[in-house]
């Protein structure tokens, strides 16, 4: 047989190597995703101003007020602000599911602002204070409940009916960057995405 031939064979032999399944790749499990979009909306009203996007004022703390050399964070001060869903339009456009939405809540999105130890919001501000702000659910304008996990189901605000809409309160206050960590003054900055999701 001839060295032309030989190699010929050789190179054919390569071109249905490279076409077979890589059957020795072995998997351990296949991860399917699943969702939907609607059309349904709702009116967001943040801190009663007619819009979606708001700031939210904190006060102005001393540094003693976060000062932390212990095992836990700790919290000063904050501002409570409200966000109110009304004239939801719940469209029948899921299936295979129910007819339409009939429940929509509020959910605080993951981010590269979200702190994943501590579930508080990082400061942006150039040079700006050594502090994150938490956020929590609240009873009206008054009382401050559990501490919002931002991209995940941990203490994210309840489901409001579509056909009621409602107002929900939260509470945004300062806090440690995690334990043993010591306030630093400072300008604070930071922002979170949020995104309604109807069920």
């Amino acid at each position: 047989m001839s060295t032309r031939i030989k190699r010929a064979m050789v190179a054919a032999g390569i071109t249905a190597a490279m076409t077979l399944p890589l059957s020795g790749q072995a998997s351990d499990g296949t991860i399917t995703f699943t969702g939907a979009v609607t059309a349904s909306t709702c009116t967001i009203n943040v801190n009663a101003t007619g819009a979606v996007n708001a700031t939210v004022a904190l006060p102005t703390v001393d540094t003693s007020a976060l000062t932390n050399a212990g095992a836990t964070t700790k919290t000063a001060a904050g501002t409570f602000f409200s966000m109110a869903l009304s004239a939801c339009n719940a469209v029948a456009d899921i299936l295979p599911g129910p007819a339409a939405p009939t429940h929509v809540s509020i959910y605080f999105e993951a981010g590269p602002n979200v702190d994943e130890a501590t579930g508080g919001l990082i400061n942006t501000a150039g040079g700006g204070s050594n502090v994150e702000v938490n956020l929590y659910n609240a009873s009206g304008a008054t009382v401050v409940g559990t501490q919002i996990q931002p991209g995940t189901q941990t203490h994210q605000p309840a489901l409001l009916t579509v056909a009621n809409g409602g107002t929900q309160w939260f509470y945004a206050g300062y806090s440690t960057a995690g334990a043993a960590a010591a306030a630093t003054a400072g300008a604070v900055n930071t922002s979170i995405t949020y995104s309604l999701v109807y069920q």
